[in-house]
């Protein structure tokens, strides 16, 4: 670092980095800025700066050091204000990070609320949502219950926070007294054939809900029609019937997401990669705020497959190619659900789930490919790059899938 660094400058720097998925080169960044700050007297501003660099550190897995710089910026902590909210927004990612989500939950809360006092709802329903997510992380879904809806109570009504915390309250609240994360097969239902490879495509969230992968149920349950339109706004067939469609033509996930994906060839460079992104957005017309941010989903997919290279969702030279997968997967469960309901019959339920099955065959190589395309459409439309609860669930849901040896992933070949 120079001495007559501006300190602006390498903040923009460290948060170019962060969008880019680079953790390492945005920790150095945010550590020159604040070394800048110190520099210049100005201790409270270099503290957060301290605190944001501790949040890179931990993101790029170096924990014990993530903490130590943590601990240093709060002792120069003034007190009480903006400084102190930033602090407990950034250790809450910290400890969490560290495995103490409990502890982290409580410096998420005490975020929020700070930031609202401070009149700061964006921030405020951030930090509401993260510490949402690690109450359920650390207490699981059921104990979670409680605490979740002390926690809507201090959300805004019409805010985006109290509708995502409210939808993890629901998700909490409908986990009674049933075994999650287990693979069920009914003995009675299909065990081989094109029915039994295309209900494996659902296999994912049948594993997630403990129901049996290999069957469509249809029992007529209300419990089926409380979740799709509690979940879904379906109230009718028609409705039903309209959510099938979009799945199976992978319309109901973000399409830049695809966009994004298709934009990369094998070989090609992130910056590469990006300058393709923009190239296409600029000859559509595309604004620069849309543009900036389907470019930094592609940072934000760079970080999921190297985690996804650690966890063994991905092999060490393989990548993403489609999302649509989320959709495919989705759609099969689709179909379980309209047929408890009673809005379709079982060929109609049957239909939907081998058309799922086939569209996911031509679109993936393998069961480990559509996994990853599964899992990374579902963490984009939920985890958001926190790698919490929503991305623990689903490796061991990938896991369960693609070891045990009941899997239909291990018992039938791909295709």
């Amino acid at each position: 670092m120079t001495i007559d660094a501006d300190p602006g400058a390498l903040l923009d720097r460290a948060r170019k980095y962060e969008r880019q998925g680079r953790p390492e080169e945005a920790a150095a960044a945010f550590a020159d800025a604040a070394g800048r700050l110190e520099a210049l007297g100005d201790r409270s501003s270099a503290a957060g700066v301290r605190a944001r660099q501790a949040r890179a550190l931990a993101a790029a897995g170096r924990v014990d050091e993530a903490l130590e710089v943590l601990a240093a910026a709060e002792r120069a902590d003034g007190g009480g204000g903006e400084l102190r909210a930033v602090l407990d927004g950034h250790a809450a990612h910290v400890l969490a990070a560290a495995g103490r989500a409990g502890e982290a939950a409580r410096r998420a809360w005490a975020a929020m609320a700070a930031f609202r006092s401070l009149g700061d709802d964006r921030r405020a329903d951030v930090a509401g949502v993260h510490a949402a997510k690690l109450i359920v992380e650390d207490a699981g879904p059921r104990a979670a219950a409680g605490p979740l809806r002390d926690l809507l109570e201090r959300l805004p009504p019409d805010g985006d926070g109290h509708r995502r915390v409210a939808r993890l309250l629901a998700d909490a609240e409908r986990r009674p007294d049933r075994d999650f994360d287990v693979l069920v097969t009914d003995p009675d239902g299909a065990a081989w054939g094109a029915l039994a490879a295309a209900l494996g495509v659902g296999a994912h969230l049948a594993v997630s809900n403990g129901v049996a992968w290999n069957t469509l149920g249809g029992d007529g349950h209300g419990d089926d029609r409380v979740l799709l339109e509690r979940d879904w706004g379906v109230t009718d067939a028609a409705g039903w019937r309209e959510q099938v469609r979009a799945l199976l033509d992978a319309e109901n996930s973000d399409p830049g997401v695809q966009m994004v994906l298709d934009r990369r060839v094998p070989g090609m460079q992130p910056a590469s990669w990006r300058a393709a992104i923009a190239a296409w957005c600029a000859e559509r017309n595309v604004s620069e705020a849309t543009t900036r941010g389907v470019i930094e989903t592609s940072g934000l997919i760079l970080r999921y497959e190297e985690r996804f290279r650690a966890d063994g969702l991905l092999g060490p030279d393989e990548r993403v190619e489609s999302v649509y997968g989320y959709d495919f997967g989705r759609a099969v469960n689709m179909a379980r659900w309209g047929l408890g309901a009673g809005y379709c019959d079982a060929g109609e339920a049957e239909k939907c789930v081998t058309t799922a099955g086939q569209r996911a065959h031509r679109v993936y190589a393998s069961w480990e490919s559509f996994s990853a395309g599964y899992v990374l459409g579902r963490m984009l439309r939920f985890d958001e790059g926190e790698f919490g609860q929503w991305y623990a669930r689903s490796v061991v849901g990938h896991r369960i899938l693609a070891e045990d040896p009941a899997s239909p992933w291990r018992r039938m070949a791909w295709g």
